[in-house]
Order: structure tokens, then C-alpha cells, then sequence
């Protein structure tokens, strides 16, 4: 029998705090489906075909897209890359926002949502075929107009026989996306379009069927078990391929449906919000009530990331001591309202305990995504250096700081730029979190429920005013910490 290591006890830890949320769950109510089983298939069924339909069209949509990129010039390839992911990243408020903006009577239900659903995760699934296309064709384009093969005969011999997996994998990872939102169902979903979290959520709320509930969550999580282990099971580790780019990769046509998706993004929440600036004088009709807002956003902000340091540098540390990541990492999709009624029912349901439960919710749903998204890769990449760097005897707190950390720094940044507008722009989680505090992710949502979109746009300016202070002030404190670090130490 092996014995339990302090690096056992630190890995054990960190996996225990993401799954805390499932155990407390578990220790108040008993796994049940003591509910109506035509609900439960008409809201699989809704689940299903949005999210199937979603991944569908934007894989299919991808394609020409993605073949678009290859038609511009490095530069602009880069650039439009860049805004491709905005959607993707940008809180699901800023899509909800454009997309009302865009239909004079929005289509609530299914359609609304799957229409949401592909205009967040379109420029994604763009980047995802264009990345795939890089990696896995290597010369083929070249060799193929070199033998004359024929765009047609390009696309169905070599390019879908090369990709096909990568394609499938781009499916079921926008599938695993779409199945288990909440916060775009939430608002457009309606009565037609209730899908498994929306479900969970009434069970919990309306009608107090906490078992049903619970009983929900694990049909969810089962499915989405399932779909993320063919994903993984079925992904190349196939050594990358000198890539040529060709004339048969190239899609003039997917430059035009660059162009008008992200015209329709970016065109469209500027259009709404220049007309939404007469309205600008409801600042002062609220101003009171977003200063207050604001002040308890900022207050959260601050435990909220001085915590996500914390469990960086943990993270780090067992990183460090297994030369891998903790299996917390392939949380990436987990139960919204689970998490929130979770600690919903262990903590106190009063104001003084708003703080706590944001805070820790918040980190339980987004650390582990983030961490994968933005920096699993560049510290793999200094897997070499690490190894040296504890062949060498240096400790762990200057490998992290001065080999990891500031070779990462750009996609620190990044990441927490991510966590930052997430954090303040949340209001789905709250709502399940049964906060009693106003934040700005709620106050806005109180207004785009209400339907009142220019006050609505207003709001998701002083976001994004906001963010960008939040993070100038960032980017600076950590200057000055690192400053401070090196003086210290020398």
C-alpha cells in the first residue's frame, strides 16, 4: 500500500475544493427521479436539439470561415482571429444585448436560443477548423494543385478525410457548451425552450423538488461525461506538419461571411449603443443605486481575485510536484445551478454572506475553464525548463515567479482579463446563488429582462469602462508587486 505524501494531500485538496459544491449537494438530499418522466424527455429533447443544432451549424458554417482566414494576409489573419473569440469570451450579456438589438421582436425559445447559441460560438468554431486546418494538412493544399486534383475533388478527399475527427471533436465540444448553458436559456429560453438547467432551476426554486433536482444535474452530468470521453478518446496527438497554405484552401467567399458576422457583432452593439446615448441620463435617475452597486462589485472583485491567485499558486505548486495538471482541470463544463443552490443551501441566506458565496462559486465554475483555455498550453510548453529547473535545486516559489509566471505573463494577463469581465458581468449564477445584493451583472440583467434595452447597453458600457480601469490598475499593482519581489529577494 503506498503511503499518503504531502503532495497527495495538496492534490487531493485542490480536487476536494471543485468538487465541494457536488458533496454538499449530496449531503442534504437523496438522488432521486421522483418527477414526470414526459418532462423529462421533452426537456432532453430541447436540450438535444439546441445544442445538436448549434454544433451543427457551426461546424458547417466554420468551414468556409475558416477557409476565408486563409485568404487574408498574416496580419489581417491575425487581427481577425482576435475578434473572431471576442463572442466566445465576452459575457453571454453582450450577445443577448446585439442579438435583441438585431430582430424587432426577438424569437423566444429554442429558435431564439440556438440563434444566441451559434452567434457566441460561430467565431470559435472558425478558430477551432482554422487551427485544425494549420496542424493536420501540413503540404497537402500545395501537393494537391500540384496534381491538379480540383477544389471539389480537395475538399472531399483531402480535407474532410484529414479533419474529420478534429471536425467531430469541434462538434462536440460547442455541443458541450450549449448543453449545459444557463445563462442565454435563462433569459430567451420561455416556456418552449426549457432546457436541463432551466429545468433544474425550477425544480429548486418554484417548485422545491431539491431530489428532482439533484436527480437533473446527474442526468446532465452523465451526458456530458459521455460526450467528453469520445471527444478525448478519439483526439490525435499526431505531430504537427510544416503547414503550405494553397489556392484551394482559400475561400473568398468565407471572407464575406467573416465579414458580415462580425459586422453584425461589433456593427451591432455599436448601432445600439450610440442609440441608446440619449438615454445616458438614467445614470443620474440611478446614480445612488449604481454607486452602491458598483462599490459592492468591487469589494467582491477583490476577495474574488485575490483567491484565484491563491489557487493559482497551489495549482502551480502541484503542477510542480507531479509534473502534471490536478484532474480538477477537466471541470470545463459543470452545472451552473447546482453549484449555486449548493451553496445556496449551506450558507446563511443573508447579505452578510453575499461575499462568500459569489466569491467561492465563481471560482468553482471558472478556474478550471480558464486555467485550460489560456494557460495549460504555454506551461506545458516550459515543461523542459521546469524539469532543468529542479534538476538545478531551485525552489518552487522561483520556478513559478521567474520561469513560469513571467514567460506566461501576456496570458496571465489575459486570463485574468476573462476572469475580471466574467466576474462583474454574472448574474445567472447569483440568481441561483440566491444572492440579496445587487452587482452590475445583475442590475444590468434587471434591465434586459425588463426589456429595457437602452438603459441595458448604457449598463453594459460602464462594464466594459469598468473592466478596463479594473485591469489598468491591475496591470500596474503587479509591476509594482514584482518590483517589490525582486528587491526583496536580492
Amino acid at each position: 500500500m503506498k503511503a499518503f505524501k504531502p503532495a497527495h494531500l495538496l492534490s487531493s485538496g485542490l480536487l476536494f475544493y471543485f468538487l465541494l459544491p457536488y458533496v454538499i449537494f449530496l449531503t442534504y438530499y437523496r438522488f432521486s427521479f421522483d418527477f414526470n418522466l414526459a418532462e423529462l424527455f421533452w426537456v432532453i429533447k430541447n436540450s438535444l436539439l439546441q445544442a445538436g443544432l448549434t454544433a451543427m451549424i457551426c461546424v458547417v458554417l466554420s468551414l468556409p470561415m475558416s477557409q476565408g482566414l486563409f485568404a487574408l494576409s498574416e496580419k489581417w489573419q491575425s487581427i481577425t482571429l482576435r475578434l473572431l473569440i471576442i463572442p466566445q469570451i465576452l459575457p453571454a450579456l453582450f450577445s443577448i444585448l446585439i442579438a435583441f438589438s438585431l430582430f424587432d421582436t426577438f424569437p423566444m425559445g429554442s429558435i431564439g436560443i440556438i440563434i444566441l447559441f451559434v452567434f457566441t460560438n460561430l467565431g470559435f468554431a472558425t478558430l477551432l477548423a482554422y487551427s485544425a486546418a494549420r496542424e493536420k494538412l501540413g503540404a497537402l493544399p500545395v501537393i494537391s494543385e500540384i496534381y491538379s486534383l480540383g477544389r471539389y475533388g480537395f475538399f472531399t478527399q483531402v480535407y474532410l478525410r484529414v479533419l474529420r475527427r478534429d471536425l467531430i471533436a469541434n462538434f462536440l465540444l460547442i455541443f458541450i457548451f450549449c448543453l449545459s448553458s444557463f445563462s442565454i436559456p435563462l433569459i430567451v429560453g420561455g416556456g418552449r425552450g426549457t432546457n436541463i438547467e432551466v429545468l433544474v432551476y425550477e425544480k429548486i426554486f418554484v417548485e422545491q423538488n431539491w431530489p428532482a433536482a439533484f436527480g437533473l444535474c446527474m442526468v446532465q452530468a452523465l451526458f456530458i461525461f459521455v460526450i467528453s470521453y469520445f471527444m478525448l478518446k478519439n483526439r490525435k496527438s499526431d505531430e504537427k506538419a510544416e503547414f503550405s497554405s494553397g489556392r484551394y484552401l482559400e475561400s473568398y467567399f468565407g471572407v464575406l461571411l467573416i465579414f458580415i458576422y462580425l459586422l453584425l457583432y461589433f456593427g451591432g452593439y455599436l448601432v445600439g449603443l450610440v442609440k441608446s446615448l440619449s438615454y445616458f441620463g438614467f445614470i443620474a435617475e440611478y446614480w445612488a443605486e449604481l454607486a452602491s452597486v458598483t462599490w459592492f462589485t468591487s469589494k467582491a472583485l477583490v476577495f474574488y481575485l485575490l483567491l484565484n491567485f491563491l489557487l493559482l499558486w497551489l495549482w502551480l505548486l502541484d503542477y510542480l510536484k507531479n509534473l502534471k495538471f490536478n484532474l480538477a482541470i477537466n471541470m470545463i463544463s459543470v452545472s451552473t445551478v447546482l453549484i449555486g443552490f449548493a451553496l445556496y443551501l449551506f450558507f446563511p441566506l443573508t447579505k452578510d454572506f453575499d461575499i462568500l458565496k459569489i466569491v467561492f462559486a465563481m471560482s468553482v465554475l471558472y478556474f478550471p475553464g480558464l486555467f485550460k483555455l489560456f494557460l495549460q498550453g504555454p506551461i506545458e510548453n516550459l515543461h523542459r525548463q521546469v524539469l532543468i529547473s529542479k534538476m538545478y535545486g531551485l525552489s518552487s516559489s522561483t520556478i513559478i515567479i521567474e520561469i513560469i509566471l513571467k514567460q506566461i505573463s501576456q496570458k496571465l494577463f489575459l486570463w485574468l482579463s476573462m476572469l475580471t469581465i466574467w466576474f462583474i458581468s454574472e448574474y445567472a449564477l447569483f440568481k441561483a446563488l440566491g444572492v440579496q445584493t445587487q452587482t452590475l451583472g445583475l442590475f444590468s440583467e434587471g434591465f434586459l429582462s425588463s426589456y429595457r434595452l437602452p438603459a441595458s447597453y448604457i449598463m453594459s458600457f460602464y462594464i466594459l469602462v469598468y473592466w478596463v480601469a479594473v485591469m489598468l490598475i491591475l496591470y500596474f499593482s503587479l509591476k509594482v508587486v514584482y518590483v517589490a519581489y525582486k528587491k526583496f529577494i536580492a
